[in-house]
């Protein structure tokens, strides 16, 4: 009996293949070691900037939207001053 055993490229899985019939012999699963303290901390970094830069922006936006509200205020205000004789 031929085997031949290939890789996964994208789960990385090893599977033997019986090469005579096609069928499939073995699957293993490829089992990730535990994480890195090192990774962890620089992703939990990096998240931490990006969850301030959208707070800067969500912040930026709400200023101009406050400033658009006080422009249309101002604005009808001033129309209404006008309309009365």
């Amino acid at each position: 009996m031929r085997t031949n055993e290939i890789t996964c490229p994208c789960c990385k899985a090893r599977i033997t293949i019986n090469m005579e019939n096609g069928n499939i012999l073995h699957h293993e699963e490829f089992k990730k070691g535990p994480a890195q303290f090192d990774d962890f901390l620089s992703a939990q970094k990096s998240r931490k900037e990006a969850i301030a830069q959208k707070f800067e922006e969500s912040k930026l936006k709400s200023q101009t939207r406050l400033k658009s509200i006080e422009e249309k205020i101002a604005w009808a205000q001033k129309r209404d001053q006008n309309l009365d004789p």
